[in-house]
């Protein structure tokens, strides 16, 4: 070989050996005991909970409008204390009643109070706690004396005949008529809580009109949520006495879906003609008494969709409409959220289903 072809060739023969030396190095077989291992130790979790029972859980004190910020855990051993407990409170429907979880490290006795974002106590159905990575079981305990509302007697208060009228399926205005008196020598007072139904989360007491003449809102600011009735200023006489009270709001807010109430939804069958089609849907709840609550309904137009395709035709979903006032929202697939808009959408309630169409084109 010549000297130029010998230089030309080094390169080659130079990479050849570093590919040979790296391959040998991973073929050849790792020693443990050669390895110099260092940094803290490797530890695994418990591999059980840190209780073997339920724990107790139970709304703190409730305010006059039934919420609280407190959930109180207890029946708390031992082996629990001092970890941190992560919280979560749901509705008869699964729903979670806020969009973040609580936590708060358990105290050294057996009973915790965990601050929770503020929550109407009568809607809780449930609460999941997590302590360290394990899910324990909870029992939840529904507060006792919480105000029931949506009216309910001030101190030394009675109430007699309660009777509510004028409640329009919309749900934006209702009466309440109430026979009321209070402890000898002191003035009665009639809460209401307008965060509840009929009144609908309602945030001033203003546009509430009472009767007799000489009763009326005592302050339009709702405290917790809820403003009083009582006697006018210069009339506190008055409210010494029995009497018999009429209060009317004829601009409520509209009311809105309520996870803690039980709604069912029923399918009907697909109607049309030529290239226009129907789907109807029945929607029902349990749990509203005698006001009417807001509603919402996911519904799947696939049946829609088929009565189109047996005919040989091809539903465009891009024109799917509902027959009256109702906001539409896509929740994937062939799935539709309805959901009411208007004040003169009717409400529902547990003897009164809402029937409602989709309709399409081709």
């Amino acid at each position: 070989m010549s000297p130029a072809a010998r230089r030309a060739a080094a390169p080659v023969v130079l990479v050849l050996a570093v590919v040979a030396v790296l391959a040998a190095l991973a073929l050849a077989p790792a020693s443990a005991a050669g390895l110099a291992v260092r940094g803290p130790s490797v530890t695994t979790g418990s591999a059980a909970p840190c209780a073997a029972t339920a724990l107790a859980a139970a709304a703190g004190t409730a305010t006059a409008s039934g919420t609280a910020t407190q959930v109180v855990l207890s029946g708390v051993p031992a082996a629990c204390r001092g970890q941190v407990a992560t919280l979560r409170l749901y509705a008869a429907d699964g729903t979670a009643l806020a969009t973040t979880d609580a936590s708060a490290t358990l105290a050294a006795s057996s009973t915790t109070a965990v601050a929770v974002p503020s929550y109407a106590a009568t809607r809780v159905a449930g609460v999941a706690v997590t302590v360290g990575t394990w899910s324990l079981p909870v029992t939840w305990t529904a507060p006792a004396g919480t105000a029931s509302g949506p009216v309910t007697p001030g101190s030394g208060t009675t109430f007699g005949t309660l009777t509510w009228s004028q409640l329009a399926s919309s749900g934006t205005q209702a009466c309440v008529t109430v026979d009321v008196s209070g402890a000898s020598g002191t003035s009665w007072r009639i809460d209401l809580h307008l965060q509840q139904r009929p009144f609908n989360g309602v945030v001033s007491g203003s546009g509430l009109s009472v009767s007799p003449w000489w009763a009326g809102v005592l302050d339009p600011t709702p405290v917790d949520g809820v403003v009083s009735v009582g006697a006018r200023p210069a009339q506190a006489a008055f409210a010494t006495a029995s009497a018999t009270v009429t209060i009317c709001h004829y601009a409520l807010p509209a009311p809105a879906y309520d996870p803690a109430l039980t709604y069912t939804q029923t399918a009907g069958a697909v109607t049309g003609t030529g290239a226009w089609a129907c789907q109807s849907t029945t929607v029902r709840v349990a749990g509203t008494s005698q006001f009417y609550a807001g509603w919402r309904a996911d519904v799947d137009v696939a049946p829609l969709v088929a009565w189109f395709t047996a005919r040989g035709m091809r539903a465009d979903l891009t024109t799917l409409t509902p027959q009256g006032n109702y906001a539409l929202a896509t929740q994937g697939g062939t799935t539709y959220r309805v959901t009411p808009t208007a004040w003169d959408t009717w409400g529902v309630r547990d003897d009164t289903p809402r029937t409602f169409q989709l309709c399409a084109r081709t």
